[in-house]
């Protein structure tokens, strides 16, 4: 298994100007999965510990946002669709990637259809850093 190196991606992150979330802390995980009623992969939770997403609605030079725990249950407080969990959108909401409760795997959703794009969460940053084609 890919192991990310959080404290670099910071760095990265941090050299291009995005504002990033303090950590997240054990407690508001386990807040946001009981809410949520679904359980964040393990290195979904390293990585929120460490980072929370990124703060004020900022993103990548490529339009790719990293959402933080309160935006991820904001939004899921207002969706319809309860199966599907976004972490991370794309221009500005053209399209959300996340998880699909009951199914292993990061998925990128245009209107309800889940495409799988990664096999764990931290694929899927990975090629959020590296700004994979799958992505679009």
């Amino acid at each position: 298994m890919i192991h990310l190196r959080i404290d670099k991606i910071k760095e990265k992150w941090t050299s291009e100007n995005i504002k990033l979330s303090p950590p997240a802390t054990p407690e508001s995980i386990k807040e946001a999965e009981e809410i949520l009623g679904f359980q964040f992969p393990d290195d979904c939770k390293e990585f929120y510990l460490r980072l929370d997403g990124f703060a004020d609605w900022d993103w990548t030079q490529n339009m790719f946002s990293i959402w933080p725990l309160e935006r991820i249950l904001k939004e899921y407080h207002n969706e319809n669709n309860k199966s599907f969990i976004v972490f991370a959108d794309y221009l500005i909401n053209s399209h959300h990637m996340g998880f699909v409760k009951g199914k292993k795997g990061v998925f990128k959703n245009f209107n309800e259809n889940y495409e799988l794009i990664a096999e764990t969460f931290t694929e899927a940053i990975l090629l959020i850093i590296s700004d994979s084609d799958i992505l679009y």
